[in-house]
Protein backbone atom coordinates (compact mmCIF):
# COMPACT_ATOMS: atom_id res chain seq x y z
CA UNK A 1 0.00 0.00 0.00
CA UNK A 2 1.39 3.41 -0.95
CA UNK A 3 1.97 6.13 1.63
CA UNK A 4 -0.82 8.74 1.72
CA UNK A 5 -0.04 11.92 -0.17
CA UNK A 6 -0.61 15.38 1.21
CA UNK A 7 -3.79 17.00 -0.05
CA UNK A 8 -1.93 20.29 -0.35
CA UNK A 9 1.67 19.76 -1.56
CA UNK A 10 2.46 23.48 -1.43
CA UNK A 11 1.63 23.54 2.32
CA UNK A 12 4.14 20.73 2.91
CA UNK A 13 6.79 22.64 0.92
CA UNK A 14 6.09 25.82 2.88
CA UNK A 15 6.45 23.93 6.17
CA UNK A 16 9.80 22.52 5.06
CA UNK A 17 11.05 26.00 4.14
CA UNK A 18 9.81 27.54 7.39
CA UNK A 19 12.13 25.41 9.52
CA UNK A 20 15.43 24.71 7.73
CA UNK A 21 17.58 21.93 9.18
CA UNK A 22 20.15 22.90 11.79
CA UNK A 23 23.62 23.40 10.36
CA UNK A 24 26.78 22.98 12.43
CA UNK A 25 28.68 26.19 13.01
CA UNK A 26 31.81 26.49 10.90
CA UNK A 27 33.01 29.74 12.45
CA UNK A 28 36.65 29.76 13.56
CA UNK A 29 37.43 29.50 17.28
CA UNK A 30 37.60 32.76 19.19
CA UNK A 31 41.01 34.46 19.32
CA UNK A 32 42.54 34.69 22.76
CA UNK A 33 45.53 36.45 24.22
CA UNK A 34 48.74 34.55 23.54
CA UNK A 35 50.72 33.52 26.60
CA UNK A 36 53.38 36.16 25.81
CA UNK A 37 50.73 38.93 25.94
CA UNK A 38 49.64 38.14 29.50
CA UNK A 39 50.63 40.61 32.21
CA UNK A 40 54.08 39.81 33.58
CA UNK A 41 52.70 38.89 37.01
CA UNK A 42 50.44 36.23 35.50
CA UNK A 43 53.24 34.86 33.30
CA UNK A 44 55.46 34.50 36.38
CA UNK A 45 52.63 32.79 38.26
CA UNK A 46 52.10 30.30 35.41
CA UNK A 47 55.82 29.62 35.00
CA UNK A 48 57.46 27.82 32.09
CA UNK A 49 55.22 25.66 29.92
CA UNK A 50 56.78 23.05 27.69
CA UNK A 51 54.52 21.38 25.12
CA UNK A 52 55.45 17.77 24.47
CA UNK A 53 52.61 16.94 22.07
CA UNK A 54 48.86 16.76 21.73
CA UNK A 55 46.01 14.71 20.34
CA UNK A 56 42.99 16.45 18.87
CA UNK A 57 39.71 14.62 18.26
CA UNK A 58 36.18 15.71 17.43
CA UNK A 59 35.06 14.27 20.78
CA UNK A 60 36.41 16.44 23.64
CA UNK A 61 36.84 13.40 25.90
CA UNK A 62 39.42 11.98 23.47
CA UNK A 63 41.61 15.11 23.39
CA UNK A 64 44.85 15.35 25.36
CA UNK A 65 47.93 17.51 25.63
CA UNK A 66 51.35 16.88 27.17
CA UNK A 67 52.57 19.88 29.18
CA UNK A 68 55.77 19.79 31.21
CA UNK A 69 55.96 16.02 30.66
CA UNK A 70 52.47 15.23 32.01
CA UNK A 71 49.29 14.27 30.13
CA UNK A 72 46.26 16.51 30.64
CA UNK A 73 42.70 16.52 29.33
CA UNK A 74 40.19 19.36 29.08
CA UNK A 75 39.16 20.45 32.58
CA UNK A 76 42.34 19.16 34.27
CA UNK A 77 44.36 21.41 36.57
CA UNK A 78 48.11 21.82 36.17
CA UNK A 79 48.21 23.76 39.45
CA UNK A 80 45.60 25.17 41.81
CA UNK A 81 44.98 28.27 39.66
CA UNK A 82 46.01 26.89 36.23
CA UNK A 83 43.52 24.84 34.23
CA UNK A 84 43.26 23.30 30.72
CA UNK A 85 40.09 24.83 29.26
CA UNK A 86 40.13 23.55 25.68
CA UNK A 87 42.43 21.58 23.42
CA UNK A 88 42.25 22.82 19.84
CA UNK A 89 43.88 21.53 16.66
CA UNK A 90 46.80 23.97 16.81
CA UNK A 91 46.66 25.39 20.34
CA UNK A 92 45.59 24.78 23.89
CA UNK A 93 43.46 27.25 25.87
CA UNK A 94 44.49 27.58 29.50
CA UNK A 95 43.20 29.80 32.27
CA UNK A 96 44.90 31.24 35.30
CA UNK A 97 42.65 32.81 37.93
CA UNK A 98 39.89 33.25 35.33
CA UNK A 99 42.12 34.84 32.64
CA UNK A 100 42.11 32.66 29.53
CA UNK A 101 45.08 32.54 27.18
CA UNK A 102 46.25 30.49 24.23
CA UNK A 103 49.43 28.45 23.90
CA UNK A 104 50.39 27.28 20.41
CA UNK A 105 51.07 23.57 19.94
Amino acid sequence: MAAPRSANPSAASAAALASPPAVASTSPPARLLPFAALPEALRREVGALSVGGSVYAEQPAARMVILNGQVFREGDRLASDLRVEQIRQRSVVLSVRGQQFELPL
